[in-house]
């Protein structure tokens, strides 16, 4: 886990003392994703600005530390993230100094002129950005998968990025506004609302596997990898081996390790391997109190699984107090509203976790979206074979979200209508925008498309959610199933083969059997299970009244009765995180030295004219 930040110039060499203060304010801004920070790097040129903190997880000597150059001078570059290796491993250009992945990234990027040729071939997650001081290229990069996240805007005649919103909007230099229809958009269709818009107006989010080159001033982002889906033979051998490869990956740290241990098949199987190659670690299990939510049996499953694998469990308990408080907090470090209730858990897991001073985590997020938990109803059709522009179409935009949460999609078309937003617009935009990963993979097969769909968008909201929270308690979260190897078995897998039908433990069968070993029968056996809407009519109230007392959004008029009277926690949350959220982007508008409670720096940050020239 680290933060990085930067600013290039498209009107030429701006003042090296405005520069350096931007970078200083960036990097207080990032205080919370790492422990520590050099002085920023400002280019000989003076328009290319690049920070970074870090968190210090292998070699953790100031050699390691950010900015990091390579011995000619040519490659300067920051990193987020941690990499674990690269597939297409060649003789380094210059012997190491230092054993940390920064190293290894910054000559990877050396190597290659394309910087395709260099990411592709990358185990990890990371965020990068690097300068080339010889042709004055500056590339911004993320990872396969998006579990390290970059956002950036063009802003004061240039381009400004961080690997958080927030920090945008600390320089001064953003905004932060909410467009109307951007807003009713991603309510609407709310977890499946991660593409390249951001829910501020002007912030832009680097996709996953993609990259943007920014050769002053044109910019061009290009994708450098998918997965590629071709049905053939994959046996439970190949999978126990691409994912035993992973774990090894993921097991090298110089500082204490903890898991999230939920009992269920992913983050057993995690544990397990890690305890196979004495990896101490220890397991945290979230416990719903008071009737606010979860899978009940969670601390059940996950006590029988650590005493058959020997790891300490602690169990965090969530109770309605301590929820309702993260309400209106959680929005500030999300930047956005809050949309489920795993938001507030995953929240309260790491701050107990990073408590007992663990820095790594492991987990099992991924593993559902690549090996399970796909049916194809997201995109139903008769013939797979039928032009993708009829696929689902009628579902997707006016079904799908109604169907799935109908108060929901009430409140949203009443929001809608007094924000004077079109919902024709917002449901045909709705069709484009989930419609472009549906058909980025060439293939016949509706299922296939529709996995790509969820790798690149559902998963996406979740690792954005995980990085958010984990962060901000300074810590490092390791998805062992986001693996480009693991990713690439199960596009060629046979879709038919992850879900056999059969009654009982269906779900995810093969992956289930290629991790037999590592798992207790009651596990194994574990019934796939949600998170239920927690519907306790006294949580119910003390949201409500939450969500009263802050105010409605955008300062719309009250609810109508008989709307008011069906809403539910998951609608009061999304209310009054809303308006908390709202309240917070209006105060750092006026006052961007608010921005944090964790900066070492004050965040304000002049204006001065920008100097134009050589």
């Amino acid at each position: 886990m680290c933060g990085i930040a930067g600013f290039i110039s498209f009107e030429g060499r701006r003042d090296t003392g405005w520069m350096d203060t931007l970078g200083r304010t960036m990097t207080g801004a990032m205080a919370h994703r790492g422990e520590d920070a050099r002085a920023p790097y400002v280019s000989a040129c003076g328009t290319v600005m690049l920070c970074a903190t870090r968190l210090a997880v292998r070699d953790r000597t100031e050699a390691g530390d950010q900015p990091m150059t390579d011995p000619t001078g040519r490659i300067v570059l920051v990193h987020n993230g941690e990499i674990y290796g690269s597939r297409s491993p060649a003789p380094p250009p210059w012997p190491r100094r230092t054993t940390c992945d920064t190293e290894f990234a910054l000559q990877q990027v050396y190597r290659h002129d394309d910087p395709a040729d260099a990411l592709r071939p990358l185990s990890g997650m990371f965020a990068l950005a690097w300068h080339d001081t010889w042709t004055g290229r500056v590339v911004l990069a993320r990872d396969h998968f998006g579990v390290k996240p970059l956002s950036y805007v063009r802003t004061h005649g240039g381009l400004l990025f961080a690997s958080e919103p927030g920090v945008l909007l600390a320089t001064g230099l953003v905004a932060g506004e909410v467009d109307p229809e951007e807003y009713v958009l991603r309510s609407w269709i709310r977890m499946d609302a991660a593409d390249d818009r951001t829910w501020l107006r002007g912030v832009r989010a680097l996709q996953p596997a993609e990259y943007l080159t920014l050769d002053r001033p044109a910019t061009r982002a290009r994708r450098y990898w998918q997965p590629t889906p071709v049905d053939g033979l994959v046996s439970t051998e190949e999978i126990r081996d691409a994912f035993d490869r992973a774990v090894a990956e993921r097991a090298v740290s110089d500082v204490p390790r903890a898991a999230v241990l939920s009992g269920g098949v992913d983050s057993t199987a995690a544990v397990a391997a890690l305890t196979r190659l004495d990896v101490p670690v220890e397991g945290y299990v979230l416990r719903y109190q008071d009737g606010i939510g979860g899978s009940g049996d969670d601390v059940t499953h996950a006590a029988e699984a650590a005493r058959h694998l020997g790891v300490p469990l602690t169990v965090c308990d969530l109770d309605q107090q301590r929820a309702a408080d993260l309400v209106p907090v959680l929005p500030t470090r999300l930047m956005r509203p809050l949309l489920h209730g795993a938001e507030l858990a995953m929240h309260h897991l790491y701050g107990a976790i990073a408590a007992d001073r663990n820095v790594v985590v492991y987990s099992g997020h991924g593993a559902d979206e690549l090996w399970g938990y796909q049916s194809g109803r997201y995109f139903p059709v008769v013939d797979p074979y039928a032009p993708t522009y009829i696929h689902g179409r009628h579902y997707l935009t006016h079904q799908l979200y109604s169907d799935e949460r109908p108060v929901w999609a009430r409140l949203v078309t009443w929001m809608a209508r007094e924000l004077d937003v079109d919902m024709n617009t917002v449901t045909d935009r709705v069709w484009e925008r989930t419609m472009e990963e549906y058909r980025a993979i060439k293939t016949a097969s509706p299922l296939k498309r529709g996995r790509h769909h969820l790798l690149r968008r559902f998963l996406v909201y979740v690792n954005d959610m995980v990085d958010a929270t984990s962060a901000t308690f300074t810590l490092e979260d390791r998805p062992v199933f986001q693996d480009v190897a693991l990713a690439e078995l199960a596009f060629r897998c046979p879709e038919h083969l992850k879900d056999t039908g059969e009654p009982g433990s269906s779900h995810k069968s093969l992956l289930k059997e290629a991790l037999a070993d590592l798992l207790p029968d009651s596990v194994r056996h574990r019934p796939k299970q949600g998170f239920p809407t927690p519907t306790d009519p006294g949580y119910v109230r003390r949201l409500a009244d939450l969500a009263d007392g802050l105010g409605t959004p955008f300062g719309l008029p009250p609810l109508p009765a008989a709307l008011r009277a069906e809403l539910g926690v998951g609608e009061w949350m999304f209310l009054a995180s809303t308006s908390a959220w709202l309240g917070h982007l209006a105060h750092l508008r006026t006052d961007p030295r608010s921005h944090g409670e964790h900066s070492r720096t004050p965040l304000a940050l002049a204006r001065p004219a920008p100097r134009v020239g050589p």
